[in-house]
């Protein structure tokens, strides 16, 4: 790279690479450039079938600005929209998908639900209710409007009860989350407690507590229905964590160093190439192959 720079017009246009990436990180969080950033993404993440490489996606991942890469790690193909994956033939029917999968249906009302990787849920119609059980994973709940019926879906010791809106709830195994896209739902807790909802509003309930607050994009949260996960300055850590749940083959983070690096961009569920590539050449870690299949990830200690 020193012999490259030392020639004047590379050097020129080194500098002008570098001018464009602290600008855009510098407005990162400009309304009209988040915008435009996630339109782009919408764009790339849906049209790319394969990885693409280039020094300018290494370049924006090392210097923290989003970018449209896809992701996954040797995943099943997702499951084709509205073929459930499992159904059982008794009044109750349990939809199920596996790691790696996706499913859309349409429920008997015109209601549609989506699955994320290892969800289930089971759905309980009744005469005076449209009852579903989040059993496990995530799920996005589109509700048909004007119809006498409450829609209600039961996540652990949540229960949300909507009337036409659209809505996503993950059940991880200490916590519940609502993210509510549009419309109102009301989230009722065993005990009693009931808190009302908004747009762009995340509940999370946790160890007996719930809390509520807004987010400035809430189609960030959802873009998993795209085959998309987006961070925004995330550790690595946390993102690590979230592209795991789409693989049997997982990434592991061998030290705290590693882990705190932060991250941003948007990267597909179903091919880790890209985000393997940007970590090896934009951050200070090594990647390694583990006997079992699993890819280990380790900061490399700053010389002194």
């Amino acid at each position: 790279f020193e012999t490259w720079l030392a020639d004047a017009d590379h050097a020129d246009a080194y500098d002008d690479a570098r001018d464009g990436l602290e600008m855009a990180a510098a407005l990162a969080d400009h309304a009209d450039l988040l915008t435009l950033r996630h339109e782009a993404v919408a764009r790339t993440s849906t049209r790319w079938a394969g990885p693409r490489r280039g020094w300018w996606a290494v370049a924006a991942a090392a210097a923290g600005i989003a970018v449209a890469a896809p992701f996954a790690l040797q995943t099943p193909a997702p499951q084709a929209p509205s073929a459930p994956a499992t159904a059982s033939t008794n009044p109750s029917p349990v939809y199920r998908t596996a790691i790696g999968q996706r499913l859309a249906l349409t429920l008997e009302d015109g209601s549609r639900v989506t699955l994320d990787t290892d969800s289930q849920v089971r759905v309980a119609y009744t005469d005076r209710e449209r009852r579903l059980m989040l059993d496990r994973g995530q799920a996005i709940f589109e509700v048909a409007k004007h119809l006498p019926r409450p829609f209600i879906v039961q996540a652990g010791d949540q229960t949300v009860t909507a009337h036409g809106t659209a809505f996503d709830i993950r059940l991880a195994p200490d916590r519940v989350r609502v993210v509510l896209v549009e419309g109102k739902v009301s989230v009722a807790s065993r005990d009693s407690r009931t808190i009302a909802m908004e747009p762009n509003d995340v509940l999370t309930a946790q160890a007996g507590a719930v809390t509520l607050h807004k987010v400035r994009d809430v189609a960030a949260l959802t873009r998993w229905r795209d085959g998309a996960l987006v961070f925004e300055d995330r550790p690595l850590a946390e993102a690590v964590t979230e592209l795991n749940r789409y693989s049997t083959r997982q990434l592991r983070i061998t030290d705290d160093a590693a882990g705190r690096l932060r991250i941003s961009g948007a990267f597909r569920t179903d091919d880790a190439t890209p985000f393997i590539e940007a970590l090896r050449l934009g951050f200070p870690i090594r990647i390694n192959d583990l006997p079992n299949g699993d890819i280990a990830i380790a900061s490399i200690p700053t010389k002194k």
